[in-house]
């Protein structure tokens, strides 16, 4: 079954799709220009394979960049089509009236059952979402949210060398934490506006539902709008979610931002436990390894 093609149309779309090659490519060349600046200013001691490797796997590393764009991806395709759903139902005659030369009453209520089913399976793809690549956004944002935490954590915790107390000399030493809070911020939000988004279009239906009164309708429009109307609760459950551990949308904003202020206020008290402090020291003993030249600069 097939909609009418009045029904369909694809310039918002298309639209969309190129914005989002848009953001692809901005997020490429940030990645890029990254990794030069961080080459140019954090020059390597050695060269070779593996540490080349670890190089570019560090934050931004191309694994994340990947993990996002991919998932905003996919879930903005999802919410570009509930739009073209409900695009499609606006463009059905009012009051799912009969319209002689336009629309007869069995066109009216096939469209009806095409946008039904069309609705279930849109909210069956994200329930395959979920459970699919959401287990790669549940590896990420965990991952994300330690490596976050701890990179805050020994970014105080271990003792840099003394500097003026400028504004210049502090903004330069705090820029690599603000630009790790907004990389992470922007990375994470984007895939939570996305993913309320398809969630606010797909309940958006409900209200097109409800402004009709079936009573006056005949009895097979009537009967599509009934089942449309008892299939909304069976696949309500069906939302943008992490594998199911949590959903995603702003209480996931919320509880991230009390779990990592939590974690960091509670690494700090335990700054001097041996196992911390033992981390500390191995951590301060890489980094001069790998960049000794900036760490020489800086004590001098």
């Amino acid at each position: 079954m097939l909609l009418r093609p009045t029904l369909i149309d694809n310039s918002r779309a298309t639209n969309k799709c190129m914005t989002l090659n848009r953001i692809g490519i901005i997020c490429l060349v940030y990645f890029i220009l990254n990794h030069v600046v961080r080459c140019y200013y954090m020059p390597l001691r050695a060269y070779n394979f593996p540490i080349i490797a670890l190089h570019w796997f560090i934050d931004p590393s191309f694994l994340e960049m990947v993990i996002v764009i991919g998932g905003c991806f996919y879930i903005r395709s999802v919410a570009s089509r509930f739009c073209a759903l409900n695009d499609a139902w606006k463009r059905l005659p009012q009051d799912l009236e009969e319209i002689p030369g336009e629309w007869t009453q069995s066109e009216i209520t096939m469209s009806i059952e095409c946008l039904r089913l069309l609705h279930a399976d849109l909210c069956e793809i994200i329930k395959v979402f979920s459970l699919g690549y959401g287990m790669i956004l549940l590896g990420y944002i965990t991952l994300s949210f330690i490596s976050l935490l701890m990179f805050t954590f020994m970014y105080f915790a271990v003792n840099y060398p003394s500097f003026d107390l400028s504004f210049k000399s502090i903004i330069v030493w705090c820029f690599p934490l603000i630009h790790s809070y907004c990389q992470y911020s922007i990375f994470h939000m984007s895939i939570v506006v996305y993913a309320s988004l398809t969630n606010e279009k797909k309940r958006e239906i409900i209200s097109y539902l409800r402004s009709y009164r079936i009573s006056n309708l005949p009895f097979h429009t009537k009967l599509q709008i009934k089942m449309f109307m008892n299939q909304m609760p069976e696949f309500e459950s069906n939302v943008m979610s992490a594998y199911g551990i949590f959903n995603i949308n702003l209480h996931f904003v919320l509880t991230n931002l009390i779990l990592l202020f939590s974690g960091i206020l509670t690494l700090i008290q335990m700054k001097d436990h041996p196992t911390i402090s033992s981390i500390s020291k191995t951590v301060m003993v890489y980094f001069i390894k790998q960049y000794g030249n900036l760490y020489n600069h800086t004590n001098s």
